[in-house]
C-alpha cells in the first residue's frame, strides 16, 4: 500500500476499506487519487493476480462509468461541429420524424422519456425468449425507438429517468455519424490521444490475463458482461491508471490540453434536480459539496468515479464485486476520500448555489 496516501485517510475510512475486503473473500480494490498535479495509486485484496500484476494494471469491468466516456465523445464531437446537442434523434432514425422532440442532449441527461424501470415490461420480457436484450436493459433497439415514438413532446426534457437504453442509443448514433463502431470511436477520439492503453470493450490476450475475476453475493464467481447493442451504457473495461489519466483532463490539470474544454462542458449542470442535485452530460452533480460523480456495476464488478473540480481533486475506485442491493459502500468511501483530501489541504467545499 501507499503509506503516504493512507496517512491522509482517517481511521474510520481505513476501517471501511478493511471491512469491505474482510466481508468479500476474493475482493480486490484498486484506488487512485488526484490531488492537483499529483497522482497516487494503491490497493489491496485476495486475488491470484496480487503479487503478479500491479494494482495500477489490473483490468476491471467499469460498468456505467462507460457513460461518461460516451458523453465525453459527444462533447468532443460537438466542439468539432460533427454533431450538436440539439440534434433530433430523427436525424439518425428513419422511422422517426426528422424533427422528433428527443435530442442527443436528452439522451445524455436521461431526460428522453425512456423509463428506468417497468414492472409490466420486466414481466413481459420473462415470457419473451426470442428477443435479445442487453443485460440491465428493458428494451432492444427497436422497442426503445417505438417507445420514444410515443412519448408526448411535453414530457421530453422534464424528468430525470436513468436509462441504459438512452445512453446506449447515444453511443450508437455517435458511432453511426462517424461511420464506425463505438469502441473504435472511443479509442480514436479519447483513449489513444490520452495514452489510455488498457481501456476497451474487447480485450487483448494480455489485457485478459490481467482481468481480475468478478464476484457477487456470497463469493460467487460471475460471468463477464456481454453487451451487444447498447455498449455506450456500460461495456468498457479499464484500469485505475487509465481512468486517472482520463480524470486529469477533466480536472484541467493539463489546462492547455485540447480535450479539457469539451470534457469540462459535460460537468456543467444541464438539468436541475432541486437544490441538492443536478445532471450534467452523463455526470451526477452534488450541489451540496461541489462533488461530481458517477458509479457503475456489472454482474461481478463495481466502480466509483468522483471529483471536486474547484479544488482539482479526484478519486477512482474499482472493485471486482457487484454490490448487494442498496449497498453504496464504494460511493461512501469515494466521498470520504475526497472530503479528507480536501480537508487535509485546508480547502472548503465549493457547492453551486
Amino acid at each position: 500500500m501507499n503509506t503516504e496516501l493512507l496517512s491522509i485517510l482517517d481511521k474510520s475510512t481505513r476501517q471501511m476499506l478493511q471491512q469491505y475486503i474482510d466481508k468479500r473473500k476474493y475482493a480486490v480494490l484498486s484506488i487512485g487519487i488526484i490531488n492537483q498535479s499529483k497522482q497516487e495509486i494503491f490497493g489491496f485484496g485476495n486475488s491470484l493476480l496480487e503479487g503478479k500484476v500491479s494494482y495500477k494494471d489490473i483490468v476491471y469491468e467499469i460498468g456505467s462509468l462507460t457513460k461518461v466516456f460516451t458523453t465525453s465523445l459527444l462533447s468532443l464531437l460537438v466542439e468539432k461541429g460533427v454533431v450538436y446537442l440539439d440534434d433530433s434523434i430523427g436525424k439518425y432514425e428513419q422511422t422517426l420524424q426528422i424533427e422528433h422532440p428527443v435530442t442527443l442532449k436528452h439522451l445524455s441527461t436521461h431526460t428522453s422519456g425512456l423509463p428506468s424501470v417497468s414492472l409490466i415490461k420486466t414481466i413481459m420480457n420473462r415470457f419473451d425468449k426470442k428477443t435479445y436484450r442487453d443485460p440491465y436493459c428493458l428494451f432492444d433497439v427497436q422497442e426503445a425507438i417505438t417507445y420514444l415514438s410515443r412519448v408526448p413532446p411535453d414530457r421530453v426534457g422534464k424528468v430525470f429517468r436513468y436509462s441504459n437504453e438512452g445512453m446506449g442509443l447515444l453511443g450508437r448514433y455517435l458511432a453511426q455519424k462517424l461511420g464506425t463502431d463505438l469502441e473504435k470511436a472511443l479509442l480514436e477520439f479519447i483513449c489513444q490521444p490520452l495514452g489510455m492503453q488498457d481501456t476497451a470493450i474487447r480485450l487483448s490476450p494480455d489485457q485478459r490475463n490481467r482481468l481480475v475475476p468478478g464476484y457477487a453475493g456470497k463469493d460467487v464467481n460471475q460471468p463477464e458482461l456481454a453487451m451487444k447493442v447498447f455498449e455506450g451504457a456500460g461495456a468498457l473495461r479499464s484500469t485505475v491508471t487509465d481512468i486517472l489519466q482520463f480524470l486529469s483532463v477533466y480536472l484541467g490539470i493539463c489546462a492547455d490540453h485540447p480535450m479539457s474544454k469539451p470534457f469540462q462542458v459535460t460537468q456543467q449542470e444541464h438539468i436541475s434536480q432541486g437544490k441538492n442535485f443536478g445532471v450534467g452530460l452523463g455526470w451526477i452533480i452534488d450541489k451540496r459539496n461541489g462533488i461530481i460523480w458517477h458509479n457503475g456495476s456489472t454482474h461481478g464488478y463495481s466502480s466509483f468515479l468522483g471529483c471536486d473540480p474547484c479544488n482539482s481533486i479526484g478519486v477512482v475506485i474499482l472493485s471486482n464485486y457487484r454490490p448487494r442491493l442498496m449497498d453504496d459502500t464504494l460511493n461512501r468511501i469515494g466521498y470520504e476520500i475526497l472530503t479528507q483530501i480536501r480537508e487535509n489541504r485546508g480547502t472548503a467545499a465549493s457547492p453551486s448555489s
